[in-house]
């Protein structure tokens, strides 16, 4: 199961780097851009996107030997209670974070 850290220790939570990678799949996107916009490696990216597709929140494409993921209903709800949850724990938070689409 996964665990929330403090918000304000620093790391990033796995609940964190999941809505993050979420964020990036609003449309079809490869593993390279999702690494540098999540700033991740390949190594730590491949468990996270085994996770997201094991649990409906992403699906994967390929086309013409290209694989590109993008996320799911059950994905786009998550996002959308997780940022519910930051608000509940944290208040202050700034709303700009939170405007996704």
């Amino acid at each position: 199961m996964l665990r929330m850290r403090k918000i304000s220790d620093g790391n990033r939570s796995r609940f964190e780097i999941i809505a993050q990678i979420l964020t990036e799949l609003r449309l079809p996107t490869g593993k390279t851009n999702i690494m540098s916009h999540c700033n991740m490696s390949f190594i730590q990216l491949g468990p996270y996107l085994k996770f997201m597709g094991s649990n409906d929140l992403i699906q994967t494409d390929a086309i013409v030997g290209k694989v590109t993921y993008q996320r799911t209903e059950t994905g786009r709800k998550f996002l959308e209670l997780y940022d519910k949850m930051a608000l509940l724990l944290d208040p202050d938070t700034s709303i700009s974070f939170l405007v996704r689409q």
